[in-house]
């Protein structure tokens, strides 16, 4: 037998020895699958229908406004008369407050000499800059050797002076003057911020204290007043002034019906405290969630704040309370509650692969890798699952180690899942 024939016998029988192998284990993976089991549950019982009805088309809040403006007393200021009184109307440029501004101008006089100090220091720390820039390092300075001179002994030797430091003299080294002119330049940027905002606020004060009055900033309602002693005191404003059309109503809305409103949308709302109808325009709607509450199904809910103007606030005024009603989005004539299409899931039931997700399916009683499509909703640890799945499926937990492709499968009640 030639030496190429004993080859392909040897590679002949290794095929047939590796095809055993193959089929042995092929075989004890099928009597493995066959011998386990995975429970598998009702995704009714998991989840949760996402077109169960919820009465989120009605909304309560309350009125705020939109624009206040409020004025203090300082603890240098006096007020010599407030013009106005609680709920009066006034305009814009109406004199709300009058300050006594002959109080005023010998702390106004002291500020302008303590920002004149300022900026002469300013002045002195720039001086020094440049002189520190200036300097040659001790690195720098050539060496020269002194001649030599004989030295003096006894009383003939000369005497230190107490009064001067040998080192007074002696420049800084290289690192030593990098330090000093980064330490000086921070100085003065810190001088100068402090400079500008002193003179800043001086202005402001100047302005105010050339007529010493108070104007309204725009239309509206004198909210409050107090006395400038109490003002003074408690630091409370001395008098607010609310806008006249700056009513708000600030309510929530729940992640499930975030999708049937936008900014623009229009509401109807009813004031049981005046008893009347009234109209607004949904103005915002907040990314960032309030607390979480629970809605009549019992399943916790994340709500998000939203703010509408009010179109007319004829007899409206702050805090009170109004019914919402939303005129957007899909709504059920019959009974005014939205709908939505597909159901929420817990995560612990599907894997991630990727960008996509898949759970482990009851498919004529064995599992199977099914990939599904899920929405850009979420409640909780729950996603919104649109396809690849029903409600009327069975799914296994898939972090267990039965859970595989091919295992048969046994139906169980969430009861067992949790024992």
């Amino acid at each position: 037998m030639n030496k190429a024939k004993k080859i392909i016998i040897i590679v002949l029988s290794c095929v047939v020895v590796l095809g055993g192998i193959y089929f042995a284990l092929r075989t004890l993976k099928q009597k493995n699958q066959n011998s386990k089991t995975a429970g598998v549950y009702a995704v009714s019982d998991i989840g949760y229908d996402a077109s169960d009805m919820w009465d989120n088309s009605t909304l309560s809040g309350n009125v705020t406004v939109n624009s206040e403006q409020k004025v203090y007393v300082g603890k240098t200021q006096s007020v010599s008369e407030i013009k106005v009184t609680e709920g009066q109307s006034v305009k814009a440029g109406d004199v709300l407050l009058v300050y006594d501004t002959t109080a005023n101008d010998l702390q106004l006089e002291l500020q302008r000499s303590e920002l004149e100090l300022s900026r002469v220091s300013i002045i002195d720390a720039q001086r020094e800059l440049e002189k520190l820039k200036a300097t040659t390092p001790l690195e720098d300075i050539p060496t020269t050797e002194a001649p030599a001179t004989p030295v003096a002994t006894g009383s003939d030797a000369p005497q230190p002076d107490p009064d001067t430091d040998p080192d007074a003299d002696t420049p800084p080294t290289r690192e030593e003057l990098k330090n000093q002119i980064a330490q000086k330049e921070q100085e003065i940027k810190t001088m100068q911020t402090q400079y500008e905002i002193a003179q800043v606020k001086l202005q402001m004060e100047e302005m105010q204290n050339a007529t010493g009055e108070v104007l309204a900033n725009f239309d509206g309602v004198v909210k409050s007043v107090i006395t400038a002693d109490e003002a003074a005191s408690s630091g409370d404003p001395v008098l607010v002034v609310s806008a006249a059309d700056g009513y708000l109503v600030e309510s929530q809305i729940g992640e499930l019906a975030m999708s049937t409103v936008k900014v623009g949308d229009t509401v109807s709302m009813y004031c049981y405290d005046t008893g009347m109808n009234y109209e607004g325009t949904i103005t915002e709607i907040s990314t960032f969630p309030a607390d979480g509450y629970t809605n009549y199904n019992g399943k916790v809910e994340t709500y998000y704040p939203i703010k509408i103007a009010l179109t007319d606030s004829t007899d409206v005024s702050q805090n009170m309370y109004m019914e919402i009603t939303l005129n957007s989005g899909s709504e059920d004539t019959s009974g005014g509650f939205f709908f939505l299409e597909g159901f929420y899931l817990s995560k612990a039931f599907m894997k991630q692969e990727g960008s996509n997700y898949y759970v482990m399916k009851d498919v004529d009683g064995r599992l199977k890798k099914t990939y599904i499509k899920v929405g850009n909703k979420t409640s909780g640890d729950a996603v919104l699952i649109l396809g690849g799945l029903t409600m009327q499926d069975y799914i296994a937990f898939p972090y267990l180690d039965e859970a595989v492709e091919g295992v048969k499968t046994v139906q169980k009640s969430t009861d067992d899942l949790y024992n």
